[in-house]
């Protein structure tokens, strides 16, 4: 799990790279989702902006990619 912190330049880690890359594979699987295709893109985006919004936890992160 990555460490608690604000990104305040909105840059993401090594770390939080692949934890959201983590999060990303086990949700694409779950949905069906081909990687390349036009909603892999929208999933990835959807990612990349909770963490850029402040959503660190993983488990929240994919509650809320497994909701959208």
């Amino acid at each position: 799990m990555i460490k608690p912190h604000v990104s305040k330049s909105g840059a993401a880690y090594p770390d939080d790279l692949v934890l959201l890359k983590r999060i990303y594979d086990q949700v694409c699987e779950e949905r069906g989702i081909v990687v390349g295709s036009s909603e892999a893109t929208d999933l990835a985006i959807e990612a990349m902006k909770l963490f850029s919004a402040g959503v660190f936890d993983e488990g929240t992160i994919g509650r809320r990619l497994r909701s959208g």
